[in-house]
């Protein structure tokens, strides 16, 4: 979208501008966002947004104005430096101004790889023609999504700063209905960089299947059932506690609560905080992810474990709280690269391995209801059935659930093979990371849900 060297001439003219300055920082961003939706058998839109975007920061001293534009001629940028001085000179004084950043060395990254960049309208139309003939032959009606993000971002400073980095992943998540509307199935994958991963046929056939086989589905008691979260119920699952690695949160005696339920300030680095299997780690240079060397605030980004088989290991400190701490910064984030630790099984092997339970496709409407403990209710859909003995029994009803992802990552059992799978509640921007299906026991079913 925009070369290295293309951004690096516009934001050495922005600073050369800037010169005047005490010191300047130019933060340059712009790409393509697309996607193409299809339901009902036809494509119903196709949908690009080109946006590009350079702001400035110029500091006086202990004082710092900001300006912005989209207009990259001389005349436009010019005015944008004239903006964030005046701005400077009206600013309040900040005695604990930070030195900026100078050159850095960051990890070599390819995440734009060609079959991302081009992967355009034609690309996502073969897609959903393969998906619409596979659920008109298994008479479904399917619901897809198929996503683009192709974005260059780069912070460049007057000390010599130059942190680029871009971009290009895309996604395929489907949903499909049986033609009476009676039974439902989900199926997807996100954010890769590599077009060939998505396999719109097989995907097709997965969503499909769950939905013909989720209609009549017998109705269960609401109670603590062994549980395999799919990848994408798992990655949901997962998203409701990243933030406990936050030293600035996790070290408070309010928060470390959240770790085994203990007393306020006794959960350290090196004490075992969940089941062995869990091991969740943030791996910069893995090949399937998108993923940035670069954090925030320009500084270099590195591998770092969080957690290993079930052993807490590190907690995320940022440049500030690090120096009132006088810890050293943590060399990455938690949410960026972010791997949780698989294993060679397949679903259907834990499936054979699992006397009575269900199988967990999808949850949704999650909310909170204890911060403290981080105690979460949602509910179940597109497909929930009842395993038996090894062997699918047939489909139940959805249910309402109420669960701690602190206590769910106590209980696994089993950990399966991780695919990548988007942790929000949407399947745009940043926030893929791989994640595996997981066995959790004693998972607190509460109610019936109507939800098909």
């Amino acid at each position: 979208m925009y070369s290295r060297e293309e951004v690096k001439a516009i934001t050495d003219k922005v600073l050369n501008m800037a010169s005047k300055a005490s010191d300047a920082e130019v933060d340059f961003s712009g790409g393509e966002r697309s996607a193409t939706r299809f339901a009902n058998s036809t494509i119903t839109a196709n949908m690009v947004q080109f946006d590009r975007q350079v702001a400035l920061t110029l500091y006086q001293g202990t004082r710092a104005g900001n300006a912005s534009t989209r207009q990259f001629d001389d005349a436009s940028l010019q005015e944008m430096v004239t903006n964030a001085m005046a701005a400077a000179d009206k600013g309040r004084e900040n005695p604990e101004m930070q030195p900026l950043l100078g050159p850095q060395e960051y990890i070599p990254v390819d995440a734009a790889l060609p079959s991302g960049v081009s992967f355009g309208p034609a690309e996502r139309g073969r897609l959903a023609k393969q998906s619409i003939d596979v659920s008109d032959r298994m008479k479904t009606v399917g619901s897809g999504y198929i996503p683009k993000n192709h974005q260059t971002t780069c912070s460049a400073n007057s000390k010599g700063l130059f942190a680029y980095y871009q971009v290009a992943e895309m996604s395929f998540i489907l949903t499909c209905r049986t033609s009476d509307g009676m039974g439902s199935g989900w199926a997807g994958i996100t954010g890769v960089k590599d077009a060939s991963m998505i396999d719109a046929a097989e995907l097709t056939r997965v969503a499909s299947d769950k939905a013909v086989n989720s209609r009549n589905a017998k109705a269960l008691e609401p109670g603590r059932y062994t549980v395999i979260l799919e990848p994408r119920a798992n990655a949901r699952f997962l998203s409701l506690m990243t933030g406990l690695f936050n030293a600035q949160s996790a070290e408070s005696p309010f928060s470390r609560t959240y770790f085994s339920g203990k007393e306020p300030g006794t959960t350290k680095v090196g004490e075992k905080v969940f089941s062995e299997g869990i091991t969740l780690r943030s791996d910069i240079g893995n090949p399937i992810l998108r993923q940035s060397p670069i954090a925030g605030d320009g500084t270099p980004l590195a591998d770092v474990t969080w957690v290993e088989k079930g052993v807490l290991k590190t907690l995320a400190y940022n440049a500030a709280y690090a120096r009132r701490q006088k810890k050293p910064v943590t060399p990455a984030s938690v949410n960026n690269s972010l791997v949780m630790e698989g294993t060679s099984l397949s679903v259907a092997e834990m499936i054979k391995s699992t006397r009575r339970g269900l199988l967990i496709t999808f949850f949704w409407y999650i909310r909170g209801v204890d911060q403290e403990t981080l105690l979460n209710t949602g509910m179940t859909r597109d497909g929930l059935f009842l395993i038996e003995n090894g062997e699918i029994a047939g489909p139940v009803q959805n249910f309402r659930w109420n669960m701690s992802p602190i206590v769910g990552y106590n209980n696994v059992t089993a950990v399966g093979q991780a695919v990548p799978m988007h942790t929000g509640e949407s399947y745009d921007g940043s926030g893929t990371a791989l994640v595996p299906p997981v066995r959790i026991e004693d998972f607190l079913m509460t109610s019936v849900s109507p939800a098909v």
